[in-house]
Order: structure tokens, then C-alpha cells, then sequence
């Protein structure tokens, strides 16, 4: 019997980690014939019709090699008004052979037509997530180049993931000196950009190397 899975909240990694611990291994250089990975293209904002078109298209097929055939969308809340209800009848009535899968940042990215459709599963955080600490005791130590060249690195982070890691700073800090202002000053300015970041549209690149130089 074809299902509908909607695995949602986490970071991007942690998604997509509960996507493979579904049994779903797939690499972008060695995709198979029954299997159908998609993520926005990089010089388009959002996941149009055009893309569900060609998943019905995909799943109106009988699989070649499996018993399955699979389609994981793995930015599911860049998908417009229109390409999630050009899904909602596949979606609803899958192919007995057919497995689809919606990642998503939260329940709320998608239209309740779609997510009411799904089987719901909360995205586990991975093992990386839940044992790593953040770098930021040895960022407040670094010079000046140092810091642009760690803010460079830390800037191409997915939007998400970058908040997590800002989550850790925070974590990190308040546990070293509880109450010393220094440290409350920088928390302080974490959690400032943190939300900025959440709520604007800011320069990720510009937000992290201001953050780091007055760390």
C-alpha cells in the first residue's frame, strides 16, 4: 500500500537523517531509477508546479528494479500554493507501490489539505546534534582574520542549521560564568542576531562576521 509521510520540525540534517533511518539511502551522485530526490533549484526560490507535475509523472510508472518506487521532497515549505495542490489527489491516493515523503521545516509550512493527508513523524535529533558542543569558546579567543574566516565558513550553513548552532552558543556560554556581564553582553548579541535571522531577511554572511568581530 503507497503512504504519504510528512517529516517535519528539527534542523534540515536532522530531517533528512530521519528520512534515512526510514530505510530511504540515496546520494545525489548515485540515484537510482525508483528513486526521485528533490530540492529547489539554485537559482529559483521555491519549488513550482513544474516539479509536481513531474513527480505524478515519475509515480505513474511501475518501479524498474524495486518493489517501490520513492519521491523525497526535502525542502517541502518551498513548495508554492500551487505545486502542493497539484500533489493533494497523489498524495492522498498513492500508487500501492509508491512512497512520498515531505520534509519540512514545521506542520505550519504546508497547507492543512496537504499535511491532513500525510502520516505525521517529528524528525529525531541526530547523534551529531545531541553529544557536539559549539565552538564558540575557542571563536572569542580568535584574532581578527580568524574570526572573518570562521564567519565565512559558519555563513553557509543552511539558515536553520545556523540557528541551531547559534542555539549552542548561547547553551555554552551561559554555562561557563553564569552571571559574569561579559558573558551576558555576548549572549546578548547572540540572541540579537539569532533573531534577526529568524524574523528578516539579513545577510547571513554580513549578520555572522559583525557578530564575530565584536564578540
Amino acid at each position: 500500500m503507497g503512504k504519504a509521510v510528512l517529516i517535519y520540525g528539527g534542523t534540515y540534517k536532522d530531517r533528512v537523517e530521519t528520512l534515512k533511518n526510514q530505510g530511504i539511502m540515496f546520494s545525489y551522485e548515485n540515484s537510482t531509477p525508483d528513486t526521485f530526490i528533490i530540492e529547489k533549484e539554485e537559482n529559483r526560490k521555491s519549488i513550482g508546479i513544474e516539479t509536481s507535475r513531474s513527480v505524478k509523472k515519475f509515480l505513474k510508472e511501475k518501479p524498474l528494479n524495486k518493489d517501490k518506487k520513492t519521491v523525497a521532497i526535502l525542502k517541502a515549505e518551498l513548495m508554492t500554493t500551487e505545486a502542493q495542490n497539484a500533489l493533494l489527489k497523489i498524495i492522498e491516493e498513492p500508487p500501492s507501490y509508491a512512497e512520498i515523503y515531505l520534509l519540512s521545516k514545521t506542520e505550519n509550512s504546508l497547507l492543512d489539505t496537504v499535511v491532513s493527508r500525510c502520516v505525521k513523524k517529528r524528525a529525531d535529533a541526530c547523534e551529531e546534534n545531541q553529544t557536539s558542543k559549539s565552538e564558540i569558546l575557542k571563536i572569542v579567543k580568535m584574532n581578527t582574520g580568524e574570526r572573518l574566516d570562521k564567519a565565512k565558513e559558519i555563513s553557509e550553513m543552511e539558515k536553520e542549521e545556523l540557528i541551531a548552532e547559534m542555539e549552542k552558543w548561547v547553551i555554552d556560554l551561559r554555562l561557563q560564568r553564569p552571571g559574569e556581564n561579559l558573558f551576558i553582553k555576548k549572549i546578548e548579541m547572540i540572541v540579537s542576531v539569532k533573531k534577526s535571522l529568524e524574523e528578516t531577511n539579513v545577510n547571513p554572511r554580513l549578520a555572522i562576521e559583525a557578530l564575530l568581530l565584536n564578540l
